[in-house]
């Protein structure tokens, strides 16, 4: 049986910047038979994007593909949102509260960074000219090794947090390294 997770990330497939924290993360904190786990990027483009028909083709044919492949395979679907100042805009608080429940009612995994996804991995904000060029950088410099686990197992929002890593241990097929 096989696992597929299908990410869908707020940048573009141009950047692919949060795609590559993502995956840093999953490849560096866990362990996982590379024959039985497909890790699937899907790009939104813009976080307001999350919920348009567009990508919702686009979960249902990963998922679809998958599924022919075996009929033992099964896929899950975890959307990644950056916080933003949902602590002090109201208008981003409302963003994050309307996503993740778009996410329970598709029965979508919910994953956050505050404030975002930079400022988890580097600790710093990046401007958005630079997101992918820093990203580049983590990866070639293997900065992944210096980013704490206790930061991306949070259960509320909080500045340089994820609940990125509380959400991948719920699947048996990824066993965490540390």
């Amino acid at each position: 049986m096989g696992l597929q997770l299908i990410f869908v990330v707020e940048t573009n497939k141009k950047s692919k910047s949060d795609w590559i924290y993502v995956k840093d993360t999953v490849d560096y904190f866990y362990k996982y038979e590379r024959t039985e786990v497909k890790f699937s990027p899907i790009y939104m483009e813009g976080r307001g994007k999350y919920n348009s028909p567009k990508k919702q083709r686009e979960i249902e044919q990963k998922i679809s593909q998958y599924s022919v492949t075996s009929e033992n395979n099964y896929s899950k679907v975890i959307y990644c949102f950056d916080c933003d100042k949902q602590d002090s805009k109201e208008d981003d608080r409302k963003f994050l509260e309307k996503a993740k429940k778009y996410c329970k009612e598709h029965e979508y995994e919910f994953v956050w960074f505050c404030k975002d996804v930079e400022d988890v991995y580097l600790g710093k904000q990046v401007d958005r000219s630079e997101k992918t060029k820093e990203a580049v950088r983590f990866k070639k410099n293997n900065l992944i090794k210096k980013v704490d686990s206790k930061n991306l197992v949070a259960q509320t929002y909080k500045a340089k947090t994820s609940n990125i890593m509380k959400v991948l241990d719920r699947y048996e097929e990824l066993n965490r390294n540390v």
